[in-house]
């Protein structure tokens, strides 16, 4: 009788091992990913920014990762894209380019809520074989050991589907990260951040760097308001020789100016030996706040 107990107990152990291997390969891959689903600093910085954030959630509980997977990345679906406001970045350098990144798993309502239900109860289940297991069931008798046995049973599938599930949600998240840093590395990403322009080829003037450079210019050349075209040439090419009219689409500066349609102009007729010029100065509507 004693041989038998002793096997049905070898067999709680190994049942009770296997959940908790599952469980501890769930919490990793779980970490791994809460660590990595939003993401915010110096774009030079970002990898050292994910590494110390897998470091921080290193000692998490199953429980407190479930809460942040939940309560940050795991939405409800909509038809519009809404913003988190509240995650205001306090810019240690304003010079250094800065990025953030967050990535959300989305479902319809209704399964959004029996997901998050289903995760509760997986904390749940953690917890009872960790602490109460025993508790729970006598295995000190054959009757008991069996029903401990069973009740393992239960519980590797539930662990294991959520696993499995937990997998397939890894692998969409590495796989639209993939995707988000090879359009980062892209032409038409460079084109669009550094130069302004849409992927529609048209430019989006008010953030364009040839307006910036012009504004710049207009700081450091004005006179009583009003800043030399031909000053500003000077100033911008100085500053950037890629800077040219021809890259905006535009033949000559003061079409820039007035495509733009950030700034006002006016041309000052020259002398009998000079030519005329054309002056400069930011529109009122369109004046950058400092």
């Amino acid at each position: 009788m004693e041989s038998v107990v002793a096997s049905l107990q070898h067999e709680v152990q190994r049942k009770l091992g296997r959940c908790m291997l599952r469980l501890q390969q769930y919490e990793r891959l779980l970490k791994s990913m809460v660590a990595s689903m939003s993401l915010t600093g110096p774009i030079d910085q970002l990898r050292a920014v994910q590494n110390e954030q897998v470091c921080g959630r290193r000692n998490r509980t199953l429980g407190t990762l479930v809460g942040i997977f939940t309560g940050c990345h795991l939405t409800k679906a909509s038809r519009d894209v809404e913003v988190e406001q509240g995650d205001d970045i306090a810019f240690g350098n304003p010079a250094a380019a800065w990025a953030s990144v967050r990535f959300n798993i989305s479902m319809s309502p209704e399964l959004h809520a029996q997901t998050k239900a289903g995760l509760a109860e997986l904390v749940d289940l953690r917890n009872d074989l960790v602490h109460h297991l025993i508790e729970n069931f006598d295995i000190s008798d054959e009757n008991g050991c069996r029903a401990a046995s069973s009740h393992l049973d239960s519980c590797y599938e539930q662990i294991d589907g959520h696993y499995r599930v937990l997998k397939t949600w890894a692998s969409s998240l590495s796989e639209s990260q993939a995707q988000v840093s090879a359009l980062l590395q892209s032409k038409a990403f460079e084109i669009a951040f550094v130069n302004g322009m849409k992927p529609n080829a048209s430019v989006c003037w008010p953030t364009s760097p040839i307006v910036e450079y012009l504004r710049e210019a207009e700081t450091a050349c004005q006179v009583g308001g009003w800043t030399s075209l031909d000053a500003a040439i000077k100033y911008v090419s100085k500053k950037s020789r890629d800077q040219v009219p021809t890259k905006y689409g535009c033949k000559t500066w003061r079409q820039v100016l007035k495509r733009s349609g950030q700034f006002d102009a006016r041309s000052v007729a020259g002398s009998n030996d000079s030519t005329g010029q054309t002056w400069y100065r930011s529109s009122s509507d369109n004046v950058v706040p400092g």
